[in-house]
């Protein structure tokens, strides 16, 4: 029996719909892409030592290369015994990128030839001096991940003029310091320092 033209029409109608109703399922249900993940450069090596000092003249600072790390320029620290002075084995280095408001952490690889403490340090914005320690092993590379919610004002040193009282503000910091906490004289491998999520 022949359909009508209207009874054509609606079947018609009816399969585009259906097809449609498919294509918007299928957008909506297909995945969508991944958010990147967040990577401000804080020091990459890439200007060698200009960016990266130490009072101590007795602490050697060279510039290596090493082919298992992501970006294989990497910073060499061999440092003495504990000084007399305050902060005696500090390396410092400048910040590429001072503003790690849109972070959630501080993240680099590191290599020490033996086991040991390492202190890390900042000023935020407020001028507060913030430090966190971590304990690492020895002989092999590693990454440190330091939540910015996990570093306290320094109990031992502030600044006359830090305002303290407030919260981290990581939105303009000028640099980092780090330091071997043990009595021995050693060497780290130290990647590049990066802010993350």
């Amino acid at each position: 029996m022949a359909l009508s033209k209207r009874t054509m029409m609606r079947a018609v109608s009816f399969a585009v719909l259906g097809s449609l109703g498919f294509i918007f399922v299928g957008c909506s249900n297909s995945p969508s892409k991944p958010k990147p993940a967040l990577r401000i450069v804080v020091q990459d090596y890439k200007k060698g030592l200009s960016a990266v000092r130490s009072a101590n003249p007795d602490v050697k600072l060279t510039m290596s290369s090493d082919s298992t790390q992501a970006n294989p320029t990497v910073l060499v620290v061999d440092y003495p015994t504990p000084t007399v002075a305050a902060g005696g084995r500090d390396v410092f280095f400048r910040s590429k990128n001072k503003n790690w408001s849109k972070g959630q952490a501080i993240s680099f690889q590191i290599k020490p030839d033996h086991k040991e403490r390492l202190s890390v340090s900042l000023f935020d914005r407020n001028g507060v001096a913030y430090t966190h320690w971590v304990d690492l092993q020895g002989g092999v590379w590693q990454p440190v991940r330091i939540a910015f919610d996990e570093m306290k004002p320094n109990p031992y040193f502030q600044p006359a003029d830090a305002k303290t009282g407030g919260p981290i503000n990581v939105s303009n910091v000028k640099g980092i310091a780090f330091a071997p906490q043990d009595p021995l004289p050693g060497r780290l491998v130290v990647g590049e320092f990066v802010v993350t999520d």
